[in-house]
């Protein structure tokens, strides 16, 4: 008997060893995830909308995500993805207005967050003229944006979510500076998701880092090398990583990771790989 209530004392320790909090960071961590899922029109084939959309819901409902951004959305795959996350808002419009045209929308976790305030701006040189296109781009392009309540410790977090044009280099470069001009005239923690188009040691990454964000991937995989996000439906990681999480004071990064295995039938549910991290509130 003696020895059983020893064995129990010392496994409750074990126990109470391996959950011991981080002193580093508050309440429990959530996850955030970015995922440009391929506009629901194109003409794909066999990676056409009607056929991967199951994986990638089931891509999504197993990172479990409280904060979800999402690149070219068009408004029918909003509403199929709403049907899968009940107990998320969706945030945002589309970059035509209203529901047209592709969203950069976000998906918040009522459970864990409070929205408490919202919008949308272009990336343009007048970011609120509706459907502007800005620079050298090829496309119109928007960021979505929400100020947020953490319902677990009552801080909050601005979450932003661009996708940059795919061609216009002057037009990325600007676009990260607006979003480095607003982000620096937000208060408290902020948190940045998209599909930025261009790759880590670019102009436009180098001018978000200078403005204190960093990538949360990178915070915990400094060294990886295979770290490609766009495969065009192929699957693999090689290339540049063009989709992006990236904080700056006041969120820990617990864990990140690019997720590139395929389905179960050996396809890909989009035509990029998700990135998640999983994050923490600092201690004030």
């Amino acid at each position: 008997m003696i020895r059983r209530l020893l064995g129990l004392l010392g496994l409750l320790t074990l126990l109470s060893n391996c959950t011991t909090p981080d002193p580093a960071v508050s309440a429990a961590p959530f996850t955030a995830m970015t995922f440009n899922i391929r506009y629901g029109t194109a003409q794909d084939g066999a990676d056409a909308w009607h056929l991967r959309r199951d994986m990638l819901a089931q891509r999504i409902a197993e990172a479990d995500p409280a904060i979800l951004a999402v690149q070219e959305a068009l408004a029918a795959q909003l509403q199929f993805l709403e049907q899968c996350l009940p107990n998320h808002v969706r945030i945002g419009q589309g970059r035509d207005g209203g529901e047209k045209g592709e969203h950069a929308a976000l998906f918040l976790d009522r459970r864990r967050f409070r929205v408490l305030e919202s919008g949308d701006f272009w990336l343009s040189q007048t970011p609120q003229v509706v459907a502007s296109v800005g620079w050298d781009a090829a496309l119109t392009r928007l960021c979505t944006w929400a100020r947020v309540q953490d319902t677990t410790t009552s801080r909050t977090i601005t979450v932003w979510n661009a996708h940059f044009d795919h061609r216009g280099a002057n037009a990325r470069l600007h676009s990260a500076e607006l979003l480095a001009q607003r982000i620096a005239a937000t208060s408290g923690p902020n948190l940045l998701l998209g599909d930025f188009n261009t790759g880590e040691q670019s102009a436009p990454l180098t001018t978000l880092r200078a403005a204190g964000l960093r990538d949360t991937f990178r915070d915990t995989n400094p060294a990886a090398a295979a770290v490609g996000t766009f495969h065009a439906f192929k699957g693999g990681t090689s290339g540049d990583k063009i989709d992006y999480i990236l904080t700056n004071q006041g969120l820990v990064t617990r864990s990140a990771a690019i997720l590139s295995q395929p389905g179960a039938n050996g396809r890909w549910p989009s035509d990029h790989h998700p990135v998640v991290a999983s994050l923490s509130f600092s201690v004030e």
